[in-house]
């Protein structure tokens, strides 16, 4: 499991501003993702993809469930990254209004995406994750094409 927190290889800093050396990993592809406090991201996991999450500003709660059925909750602040392997289900809860970079191994070009992406049941509203998202005001539902219907 990746309850990890993963700090950057070297900043370095000078009266110009900084550069953040991240943690060195495989990319195939590079997204910036803007989430709003209490935007839920996730609740799948990948067949073959793995992905680091780079913070940048804000603050993500990230949930991994192993194989176990146990869930893990880290909280990823800026200058922090976490990484989900392949096969593990996970998600995000943002706290505030935050900015990360996923650096995906994996072609995410047109459907390669969703093609590697299986859906799981959000686990953001699992009891023993309720202790984590304390403060924060309301988690903002996925878009209707992804919720699932019972």
């Amino acid at each position: 499991m990746s309850e990890q927190i993963i700090l950057p290889d070297a900043v370095y800093t000078d009266d110009r501003g900084r550069i953040i050396s991240l943690p060195s990993f495989a990319v195939a592809g590079a997204t910036v993702i803007e989430s709003f406090a209490g935007a839920v991201r996730g609740n799948h996991y990948h067949l073959n993809e793995s992905h680091l999450m780079y913070v940048v500003s804000g603050l993500m709660i990230y949930i991994e469930e192993g194989l176990d059925k146990h869930l893990a909750v880290t909280e990823v602040g800026p200058g922090q990254s976490v990484v989900s392997p392949p096969g593990v289900s996970h998600c995000t809860v943002f706290a505030e209004d935050t900015v990360f970079l996923a650096l995906s191994d994996w072609d995410r070009k047109g459907d390669n995406y969703e093609n590697e992406v299986v859906r799981v049941s959000p686990m953001e509203v699992r009891p023993e994750v309720a202790e984590h998202l304390t403060g924060i005001d309301r988690l903002i539902l996925p878009p209707a094409h992804l919720r699932k219907t019972t």
